[in-house]
């Protein structure tokens, strides 16, 4: 079983856990947060990121666990942090994901429960593809981006990259969203 390290103990976290433990591959070490005070108890604090370098000596697997909502600029920081530190970052799909074997990922990517990604997708790295998310076939997803719950990508979508799409929104065939677009829940994009 290769050991991880969980990078941020908030919120996101705990639905990273659930995945992350739904693979057998993977034992959590612990958790690299800015305090002791995070949410997730059950696992060890291992200290803030200035000890990421000497975790490294020891551990080659973490899983970026800092949520999207207001900004993702501190996923993305941590995210190229851990790259050139050394880190390898593997996807995690969740056992009820359905997963076109048609489809392409980077790396650093969770796939939440009951998301489904069809055929000829492809996305980038650092992405978080949410309970309940429908990528259509024939999508392109960039870098850093949050499909939030329940969102709807129909066929030929292309996300450019450190995109927010909120809860419930569709959007429409063959439209592109732009690099640092955020798209309030519940919109619908046509």
């Amino acid at each position: 079983m290769k050991k991880i390290l969980l990078i941020g103990g908030g919120g996101h976290a705990t639905s990273c856990i659930e995945i992350i433990l739904q693979n057998s591959k993977y034992k959590i070490i612990g958790v690299v947060e800015k305090s002791n005070n995070y949410k997730n108890t059950n696992f060890k604090y291992l200290g803030d990121d200035t000890e990421l370098s000497k975790l490294k000596t020891k551990y080659s697997y973490c899983a970026n666990c800092i949520g999207q909502i207001k900004s993702h600029i501190p996923r993305y920081k941590m995210y190229i942090k851990l790259k050139e530190i050394g880190f390898d970052l593997p996807n995690f799909i969740s056992k009820t994901t359905y997963f076109s074997k048609s489809s392409e990922i980077g790396d650093g990517n969770f796939f939440m429960n009951n998301s489904f990604i069809n055929r000829n997708v492809i996305i980038g790295n650092n992405n978080i593809i949410n309970t309940g998310s429908i990528v259509e076939h024939d999508v392109f997803i960039g870098d850093n981006c949050h499909v939030s719950t329940g969102v709807i990508l129909n066929g030929g979508v292309k996300i450019g990259n450190n995109v927010f799409i909120g809860s419930g929104s569709i959007i429409y065939n063959d439209l592109k969203i732009k690099d640092g677009s955020i798209i309030p829940a519940g919109s619908i994009i046509k």
